[in-house]
């Protein structure tokens, strides 16, 4: 399933590149056996749990090393145990990903990652470029492939109007009363919920509180069975309100109605706060509370099917015409390897990514957003190749309005 074959003949002998996957989750585990089948890698992938990484070398259809030594809390671990290798994959949660990110340049290693840190991780770019190192943040669905495709887009026009694009991902047959099912990090998702949604209007960023901006959407595309949802603004934006010249750029994370409601009560009485508090004598931070009574009612089933769906509409203007590019991806979980298509469609972009770095076909020294990739037109044809090679196809047209 190799792009290329990323080896060296030195003298008969094949020299592998080596490749470090941090984290072993929903979605790790998914990229960590993509690489492993792929005879060109060796490749060694990195979690604390040791069960999550058994689990995931059993289902290896290659060589796969695995390390349950490396804190990722602990930069100095992090950096120690990706030092010379030729590329990293990262896929820890969202609040150790600035630290991760650090790390990893440090070590002088190229990186891939999907790591959804609230911090601007552009900080690191000076570091990065007097390293020599190449990473791409943010490299899954959405932000990911949607913002890939967002900056290709933008290249194509002489001038951006809009960009609106709406994402999620869901249980196929929803269950009260959460009406969700977690296909990725939990912490990540409640971040969702609490992080302050940021859009663009009119040429100025705009800070809303997340789940807000909620109404009723539909979508009717053919061939593709959607329910009614209900979108409203998280944080999913990113660094697309300042690298793309658009005026107007707006997310809407869908879920099923309701959705809204329920989470902005959960948050407003407090169970998503971090802060212990007192309760009875004993310290408990809210969230974890929640987590733990919570979280195993989320958890997706072995049978159960989920979906994951975006549309993107990027409008604007080339020649004198007013065109609007589309691009839409639905993916179910795949059968055959019991992959939820949320691991499938977060992974396979920052693993895909990842392999056209090893190539040299992704040369930009520097913390870069992921619709940078946007505008190497070759990058994105490869892009959109592999991702059918796996099974999720992304749709596109353009329009004149």
């Amino acid at each position: 399933m190799s792009l290329v074959l990323n080896r060296i003949h030195l003298g008969g002998v094949v020299v592998k590149k080596k490749v470090t996957v941090l984290g072993c989750g929903l979605v790790g585990s998914v990229m960590a056996l993509d690489l492993a089948a792929d005879e060109a890698y060796e490749v060694t992938v990195c979690d604390a749990s040791l069960e999550n990484i058994s689990r995931t070398r059993a289902k290896a259809r290659g060589p796969l090393a695995i390390r349950t030594d490396v804190d990722f809390a602990s930069p100095g671990s992090i950096t120690e145990a990706v030092k010379g290798q030729d590329l990293v994959i990262g896929a820890v949660p969202g609040f150790l990903g600035y630290a991760m990110l650090g790390a990893v340049i440090r070590a002088g290693v190229n990186m891939s990652d999907i790591s959804f840190m609230g911090e601007d991780y552009r900080e690191w770019d000076s570091e990065a470029k007097k390293a020599g190192v190449t990473t791409f943040e943010d490299v899954g669905v959405a932000p990911g492939a949607s913002s890939i495709l967002i900056g290709y887009a933008c290249t194509q026009l002489d001038r951006v109007e809009d960009v609106t694009y709406s994402v999620t991902g869901l249980p196929t047959k929803p269950e009260p009363p959460f009406n969700y099912k977690l296909v990725f990090s939990p912490d990540d998702l409640i971040e969702e919920y609490v992080r302050p949604a940021r859009t663009k209007r009119d040429g100025k960023i705009v800070t809303v509180p997340a789940l807000s901006g909620c109404r009723i959407m539909k979508f009717d595309i053919p061939g593709i069975p959607l329910p009614e949802m209900e979108g409203f603004f998280t944080d999913g934006c990113r660094t697309l309100l300042d690298t793309i010249p658009s005026p107007n750029v707006t997310e809407y994370t869908l879920r099923y109605p309701g959705t809204a409601r329920d989470m902005t009560l959960l948050r407003e009485i407090g169970l998503f706060d971090t802060e212990p508090v007192d309760v009875k004598g004993v310290k408990v931070a809210p969230r974890d509370l929640f987590g733990a009574l919570a979280y195993p009612k989320m958890k997706l089933g072995e049978e159960e099917n989920e979906f994951t769906f975006f549309h993107v509409e990027v409008t604007g203007e080339k020649d004198g015409k007013r065109l609007q590019y589309t691009y839409t991806l639905y993916d179910e979980k795949d059968p055959s390897t019991g992959f939820p298509s949320m691991s499938r469609t977060t992974g396979f972009p920052c693993v895909i990514v990842g392999r056209l770095l090893a190539e040299g076909v992704l040369k930009m020294p520097g913390v870069n957003p992921p619709e940078a990739v946007g505008k190497n037109p070759e990058a994105v044809r490869r892009l959109l190749e592999e991702l059918k090679k796996r099974g999720v196809r992304i749709a596109s047209s353009v329009k004149e309005l």
